[in-house]
């Protein structure tokens, strides 16, 4: 039998149920660049809402895909924001762009509309472009577009790229993962 005496005071062992057990799941590789669709969470919990740095409304709307493939893959961090910009001549905005792919038609004019309308579309279908996109934080290193990542052996694209600018422990080249980012929220009817 072990002796696990000299290994000091353990952190408290949380029980292991074999029975009731979540198995680790099979990897998935990140969805290509390209047009999916993908579903709104099911609700919007408080955490979902709040302020970019410029104080703008923002809201976490992390999809999921549906298809045409990645089904199940989740769209983490990705929030859209009520920051307005002009295109065409008018003011939009990234939560106004997200609620057009959804299918949302009306006036919204004020916060609370913009929040009570994004929560309406809960578990809604609508399309997104994305590509993929990797940032050091801590360089200020980023690639954007799943094309300039390097390719594997198989001509793949690989969903990483080493920064140049940071190395490891090692003197290696710091890797960085590629991040699926939605590019375009795609309007309802295109």
């Amino acid at each position: 039998m072990a002796d696990l005496s000299a290994l000091g005071s353990l952190a408290p062992f949380e029980p292991i149920d074999l029975g009731d057990y979540a198995s680790s799941k099979e990897f998935t590789a990140i969805p290509k660049k390209g047009r999916y669709t993908v579903q709104a969470p099911d609700s919007f919990p408080s955490s979902s809402f709040g302020r970019t740095k410029a104080g703008a409304l923002s809201i976490a709307v992390d999809p999921t895909i549906v298809g045409p493939s990645n089904e199940g893959y989740k769209l983490r961090f990705t929030k859209v924001s009520a920051k307005a910009f002009q295109r065409g001549g008018k003011m939009v905005s990234q939560a106004g762009d997200y609620l057009d792919a959804t299918g949302f038609k009306g006036r919204v004019t004020n916060e609370q509309e913009l929040a009570d309308a994004i929560e309406a579309t809960a578990n809604t279908t609508y399309q997104v472009d994305i590509d993929w996109r990797a940032y050091n934080k801590d360089t200020g290193y980023s690639l954007e577009g799943m094309e300039r990542f390097p390719k594997g052996e198989n001509g793949e694209h690989l969903p990483w790229v080493e920064d140049p600018t940071a190395k490891d422990a090692e003197g290696n080249p710091v890797r960085l993962r590629a991040n699926v980012v939605v590019q375009r929220y795609v309007p309802a009817g295109v």
